[in-house]
């Protein structure tokens, strides 16, 4: 069984209501590609490269920017709606994955719906949420929610808000969302969400961004922290984390899209382990329509020096598991 953990759609409904609410570049762009909402296509290509599913995660957080939040609140259910209906045409095939925008008492609400009336098994949220960080008070009602229905969360990278000149030559999207990424999992662990609900399962992109890479500077600098106190250049962290620091960043659940790099793959496993990455492309993003990147990654994979168990989790069990589901 392969199952894609992290492609992308965006229902027609949606795109024509954002152009009409809120009209943006990245809007406009999802006209370019059918894959989006074509599910028809979609599952032609799955069956040529061999994918038995995908997970449909709403695309591009950039045009949820500078949106007032009565729009965000009205888009999120049109959103919603849209990801359940194309779910909902051939189940075996696709799972639906909602989104929050924002996090509040409407939006709180409409978590509830789409988990207990649209039938989708997690919820997408954004790496900064309108440059508010994942720690913040605002957001602790939707972990609390998510621990107590086991509710998976992925989470995207969403542009930063500290340099104008970032989205020069595509910088924010190469390197800046990787760093947003590992900014979000750090205020993750260092909030102590997990030590709160240790049993959450968050789902990042592009195999959990600079951590694995970093992971022996994690270590390190913790040790440094009671000295950098001392010395008044450290902010003092509201929550006392017991156990291992790494220990609570290889509580992730991480994709695999790190563009078919086998050594970034296996840097990745080796840090968060077999079964917590699994198979993710970021369809149909990328060159050809986004035909390129899924085989590239699954191709990786398949070449992999690892147990053939280790290969099944990360192709389809470790998500089937996460939601709920058989293999």
């Amino acid at each position: 069984m392969v199952v894609d953990a992290y492609s992308h759609a965006c229902p027609e409904s949606l795109i024509d209501a954002m152009e009409r609410v809120h009209p943006s570049a990245e809007a406009r762009a999802l006209r370019t590609n059918s894959y989006q909402w074509d599910t028809d296509r979609r599952r032609r290509y799955m069956d040529r490269i061999g994918v038995d599913q995908q997970v449909l995660v709403l695309v591009r957080p950039p045009m949820w920017l500078g949106m007032p939040r009565a729009d965000v609140h009205a888009l999120t259910r049109i959103a919603n709606d849209g990801l359940a209906a194309m779910a909902a045409e051939d189940p075996d095939r696709f799972i639906g994955v909602g989104v929050l925008p924002v996090v509040d008492d409407v939006t709180m609400t409409e978590l509830d719906r789409m988990r207990t009336e649209l039938g989708l098994v997690g919820v997408l949220i954004f790496t900064n949420v309108e440059g508010e960080p994942l720690d913040a008070d605002a957001m602790w009602p939707l972990y609390e929610y998510a621990a107590a229905h086991d509710f998976p969360i992925w989470i995207h990278p969403q542009h930063g808000h500290s340099y104008p000149w970032l989205n020069r030559d595509l910088v924010d999207r190469l390197f800046g969302w990787p760093f947003e990424t590992s900014i979000a999992m750090a205020r993750l662990v260092y909030g102590g969400v997990f030590e709160r609900f240790p049993d959450i399962a968050f789902v990042t992109h592009h195999l959990g961004g600079m951590i694995p890479y970093y992971a022996k500077r994690i270590e390190g600098m913790n040790e440094e922290v009671a000295r950098y106190r001392a010395l008044g250049i450290s902010g003092q962290s509201p929550v006392e984390l017991t156990g291992s620091i790494t220990d609570h960043f290889r509580r992730f659940y991480n994709d695999s899209m790190v563009n078919g790099s086998a050594s970034s793959m296996q840097c990745g496993l080796d840090f968060f382990g077999a079964e917590h990455v699994m198979y993710g492309t970021d369809f149909p993003m990328g060159p050809d329509d986004g035909e390129e990147w899924p085989v590239e990654v699954l191709e990786t994979i398949r070449k992999l020096e690892i147990s053939e168990a280790d290969r099944d989790l990360i192709l389809g069990g470790n998500l089937l598991r996460l939601i709920g589901r058989p293999a």
